[in-house]
């Protein structure tokens, strides 16, 4: 489930991760983006897992869709930095609830199907 959402995702999610980390290096100012660090590459790896999942819920609810995606914008501290560190279990909470729906809807409609229901 979680590999399909990535495949079926995978161009648009890595243009809005390039978007959206190009967008908080300008909000913070910093002038270096150091494409080989580690931090990079985990952010990187951590904003296109979240835009494929968001990106897949837009697919399937369009006001879900919306909700994560604007949720995303709770992780940098440079777009609200009043909140820093205090919004980002929300988004992660928001994510996990919609997986582990999605994983309860696919468990649901194998049961049905091989039941005979």
């Amino acid at each position: 489930m979680f590999i399909s959402i990535l495949k079926k995702n995978f161009k648009k999610a890595i243009l809005l991760t390039v978007a959206f980390i190009g967008l908080i290096y300008f909000l913070e100012d910093n002038s270096s983006i150091n494409f080989f660090s580690p931090e990079f590459l985990l952010t990187f790896l951590m904003y296109l897992i979240l835009f494929a999942i968001s990106l897949d819920a837009l697919d399937k609810n369009k006001f879900l869709g919306l909700l994560m995606s604007f949720s995303l914008l709770f992780l940098p501290p440079a777009i609200f930095p009043g909140f820093a560190g205090k919004l980002f279990p929300l988004t992660y909470g928001i994510f996990i609830i919609y997986l582990f729906f999605t994983y309860g809807l696919n468990m649901y409609r194998n049961w049905k199907n091989n039941a005979g229901l």
